[in-house]
């Protein structure tokens, strides 16, 4: 993409949720540690106000007693490495509010954006109200996981709206090599994509909770859809049918939840030129609590021309420390590492550049994106219908799920 540059008025930001992608803040901390233990999305709007590229920033919640909490779990910032923590909390102390963030958005001084990462079936309603506003939005994966509830979204967004889905592995340079690479004919035809996402069971204690107020969440949207979202990112097809396969145990055994442990999702294919390929790609959340890496990720490609294998866990870093063993961890992700020049080494970072690039395109206002390939809510369309397709497919038995499109929408064949 462009660098946009920006020499005028910051843009403001309403964060819309207090857990673990935005604030870090989880039932683990203290505990335990995992490979964002300050966040994502809080960290990344400091950074780029550090910057002058954003100027208030608004934290919202529904305790307000957790806000206040994070706030004083981050003041050390303020000396080390020496940046402004500072944000405006709606609920205040003592306060208990969930339409706090409507307070926010309503009282935040334009020009502002939202980021949102709150629990999955909330994630429509919130979108809604930021299009009501004429707000632009970038949104932590999935969006949504049913096409009618992303098609309610669109709908209802304004002309030039920037919404955008925090897809943050297009901007991995694995990726980006591999995008640029199909799109010179590099591979030529591509005849099967699969991949491995698979992290810590400690994942269940964090998002226990959510587990239980709403069963329908699973691995393949948590997890799964990055890969499937690449696939189709990577390549322009479309899916024309799908078939998930699941298998319970340890989260069944251990926290009595009617959640699998692993899901892999098989899905057809067809290219931009007409012909078909497969994927298959495998989402689990129950590895041993010791395992090396937070997260196993890897993607291979085999195509017409060859084999393209991209180990995106393994990045040329492993330690060996007394108490926690092994350690292999991920420095192009995210991590608060500090910066030679002062403040955090933050600009090689795909978490980080998910969240500069919208606040940018936000900044140089409607129509900025037209032409870019981005992961926008209307691109996440596939990923959207095979997410559902897959949800379909395993309520009935790992059967065959179609996809087609019709009036210009794609559509799940129930």
């Amino acid at each position: 993409m462009k660098r946009i540059e920006h020499d005028g008025q910051p843009l403001n930001l309403v964060l819309i949720g207090s857990g673990h992608y935005m604030t870090g803040q989880t039932t683990l901390s203290g505990r335990k540690a995992t490979d964002k233990d300050f966040g994502v999305l809080l960290p990344s709007a400091l950074h780029l106000r550090e910057r002058g590229w954003v100027g208030r920033i608004a934290l919202c919640g529904q305790n307000g007693d957790k806000l206040q909490t994070i706030r004083e779990r981050i003041a050390h910032w303020g000396t080390d490495p020496g940046i402004d923590a500072s944000f405006e909390a709606y609920p205040g102390p003592g306060q208990m509010d969930s339409g706090a963030y409507l307070r926010a958005l309503d009282e935040m001084p334009r020009p502002c954006a939202a980021v949102i990462a709150v629990p999955d079936e909330l994630h429509a309603e919130v979108m809604l109200a930021c299009a009501a506003r004429n707000i632009p939005f970038l949104i932590v994966k999935p969006a949504v996981t049913r096409l009618a509830d992303l098609h309610r979204v669109l709908d209802h967004l304004p002309d030039d709206l920037l919404a955008m889905v925090d897809y943050h592995k297009v901007y991995d340079e694995a990726n980006l090599l591999l995008l640029d690479d199909l799109r010179q004919g590099l591979y030529g035809r591509v005849h099967h994509v699969s991949s491995l996402m698979s992290q810590r069971r400690d994942m269940i204690e964090i998002y226990g909770r959510w587990l239980q107020r709403n069963p329908r969440c699973n691995i393949n949207h948590y997890l799964g859809s990055h890969y499937i979202h690449m696939t189709g990112f990577l390549t322009g097809a479309e899916p024309l049918d799908v078939r998930a396969t699941q298998q319970f145990g340890f989260i069944r055994e251990h926290h009595g939840l009617e959640v699998a442990d692993t899901i892999q999702t098989q899905i057809r294919w067809r290219a931009t030129d007409g012909h078909e390929f497969v994927s298959y790609h495998v989402a689990g959340w129950a590895d041993p609590s010791q395992t090396e890496s937070m997260t196993y990720q890897e993607m291979h490609l085999l195509t017409e021309n060859g084999h393209v294998f991209s180990d995106q866990r393994y990045r040329g870093t492993r330690r060996v420390l007394a108490g926690p063993g092994m350690q292999a961890p991920n420095p192009h992700f995210f991590n608060l590492s500090r910066a030679l020049t002062g403040g955090w080494n933050l600009e090689t970072k795909y978490g980080y550049q998910s969240v500069r690039a919208f606040v940018e395109l936000a900044l140089a206002g409607g129509g900025a994106s037209a032409g870019m390939h981005l992961p926008t809510l209307a691109e996440s369309e596939r990923v959207t219908g095979i997410l559902e397709a897959a949800d379909l497919s395993l309520a009935n038995g790992s059967a065959i799920v179609a996809l087609q499109r019709e009036a210009g929408r794609l559509q799940v064949r129930h």
